[in-house]
C-alpha cells in the first residue's frame, strides 16, 4: 500500500508500549486441535499455517479449508475500490502455498495440504459445542486415542446443495464462481465450442 517492502511480524513474548518488556501471557501449547470446514478461510487458515511454522502440532478435525493464503489492501481509484491480491502470507518456515486449503490427513481426495487429523462430515443435527456433535465428538475421541485412531462419525453434509446452486448459476450466466469470491478470488469462465 505504501510501496515499502512488507516485513514479517514476529511472535512477541514481551510488551512493547506503556510497560515495556513485561512478559505476555502464554499457553505454552505444543499441540492444538482445530475444527475446520469449507468456511474456514483466510485468517483462520493463517492461524493454522502460523502455528505449524512455529513448531506447534496442529490436528484438523472436519473437512478441507477454503484455501486463501492471499491478502490485499483496498485501493480507491476514481470512486471505485479495488481489492487486488497483493501478497501471500507465509509462516516462519516460509510456507504459504495452500491455495487448495488444508485437509485432514485421512481425507479421501488429493486436494489441499495434508495435515494430521480426521476427516469428519459436518453434523447439522446437534448444536456446535454439544459433545455429541460429530466433529467435537471426533476431536475428543481422536485426542483420547493419542492421535492414532480417527473415529467414523455420521453427519449431514450439504455439498450436493452447493453443487446444484453452482450448476444452476453456470447454466443461466455462463460464468460461475467456484467458491464465494471473497473466499477464493477465482472466477471460472465456461468454454464455448
Amino acid at each position: 500500500m505504501t510501496g515499502e517492502t512488507l516485513t514479517p511480524t514476529p511472535f512477541l513474548s514481551t510488551t512493547e508500549f506503556q510497560t515495556q518488556n513485561q512478559p505476555l501471557p502464554t499457553l505454552n501449547l505444543t499441540r492444538v486441535y482445530i475444527i475446520t470446514g469449507p468456511g474456514t478461510c483466510s485468517a483462520s487458515e493463517s492461524i493454522i499455517n502460523s502455528l505449524r511454522g512455529a513448531g506447534v502440532e496442529v490436528y484438523l478435525i472436519g473437512s478441507t479449508t477454503c484455501g486463501k493464503p492471499y491478502g490485499f489492501y483496498p485501493t480507491d481509484n476514481c470512486s471505485v475500490t479495488y481489492f487486488t491480491i497483493q501478497f501471500r502470507g507465509e509462516n516462519a518456515a516460509n510456507f504459504g502455498d495452500y491455495t487448495d486449503g488444508f485437509s485432514p490427513a485421512n481425507t479421501t481426495h488429493d486436494k489441499g495440504t495434508s495435515v494430521p487429523g480426521c476427516s469428519v462430515a459436518d453434523d447439522f443435527t446437534h448444536p456446535m459445542g454439544d459433545a455429541s456433535e460429530s466433529r467435537i465428538a471426533a476431536a475428543l475421541a481422536f485426542r483420547a486415542s493419542n492421535n492414532l485412531s480417527c473415529p467414523t462419525a455420521s453427519g449431514v453434509s450439504p455439498p450436493q446443495v452447493a453443487k446444484a446452486s453452482i450448476l444452476d448459476n453456470l447454466e443461466t450466466t455462463g460464468l460461475w464462481v467456484s467458491k464465494p469470491a471473497a473466499r477464493q478470488n477465482r472466477i471460472i469462465r465456461r468454454m464455448t465450442n
